[in-house]
């Protein structure tokens, strides 16, 4: 799980819907992601990245377990 994008999300008070949204994706992609059950595309990063006021990536692919 990247739990980092769930953070983001709740820190500013969106939906699931809203952030799928604003991101033109399914909020059963944007699910599939979070939890780690399909890819990301870079561009959805990107787009990401920016949606949460430029955070980095890197940041936001750091699942649960890392560093366990």
């Amino acid at each position: 799980m990247f739990i980092n994008i769930e953070v983001e999300r709740l820190r500013r008070y969106m939906s699931k819907a809203e952030m799928a949204g604003r991101l033109a994706v399914p909020v059963d992609i944007l699910n599939d992601w979070i939890f780690g059950r399909r890819a990301i595309p870079a561009s959805k990063l990107r787009a990401l990245s920016q949606l949460f006021d430029g955070c980095s990536i890197d940041y936001l692919l750091r699942s649960r377990n890392a560093g366990a």
